[in-house]
């Protein structure tokens, strides 16, 4: 199973998508002397560390499509969820990527208040993930009210496309500048939203309203 969706008060999981697997923590420390070995860098001279991404930026940065460098994966894609429920209380959707591993792609929340309905009305929300990279496009029944949050997970199955380490110097660098972007409706430009990082190797934004949602870095920094 690549969708599951859960109220708070029970959380779901798989067997195989419980376990960090030995590679996935390899690729973990592999980030984070990566990352020592770039801040020593800049000390001596060397390409300067983009500042940390911990706090929120103040607003959303518009860029053209071509110019924003989307994050791909290397890990088996998730398959397309559709969910029912009722409006009034909060509702989490987990899309995992493929077997054999099933590690947690992206989890969308919705709020008891996140829908433009009353208490107990039904509503239905899709979430189509994008091919190769990471990015979902999400549709509901409903109109949204704000509420709602996406956070993409990518300890796994990182993948720098080489544009990115080309405008970056490194992937660390590349990692550092990514954030959480909404495909703008005609499909040329995307806006780069205040984006958090809740742990390593995750992204977090308010879902402002249904779209497409990818992971990206300006070309120019």
């Amino acid at each position: 199973m690549t969708g599951i969706s859960r109220e708070p008060t029970g959380p779901a999981s798989s067997p195989a998508g419980s376990r960090w697997s030995a590679r996935a923590a390899f690729r973990s420390v592999r980030r984070w002397l990566s990352l020592a070995t770039a801040a020593g860098a800049a000390a001596c001279g060397g390409r300067s560390a983009s500042a940390a991404r911990d706090v929120a930026p103040t607003g959303v940065r518009v860029v053209p499509l071509a110019a924003a460098i989307v994050l791909e994966t290397a890990g088996p894609p998730p398959a397309d969820t559709a969910v029912s429920f009722t409006a009034g209380r909060p509702r989490t959707i987990v899309l995992r990527h493929g077997p054999p591993e099933n590690v947690v792609f992206a989890e969308v929340t919705f709020g008891a208040a996140a829908f433009r309905a009353d208490s107990g009305q039904p509503v239905e929300v899709e979430l189509r993930p994008r091919p190769g990279v990471y990015g979902l496009e999400l549709r509901s029944s409903v109109p949204l009210a704000g509420g709602a949050t996406i956070v993409f997970r990518y300890p796994r199955y990182f993948l720098a496309p080489a544009r990115g380490r080309a405008v970056y110097g490194s992937d660390v660098l590349y990692e550092r500048a990514l954030a959480v972007g909404l495909l703008g409706g005609t499909g040329q430009t995307l806006s780069l939203l205040p984006t958090t990082r809740p742990a390593p190797d995750n992204l977090q934004a308010a879902v402002r309203a249904p779209g497409t949602y990818l992971v990206a870095a300006p070309e120019t920094p």
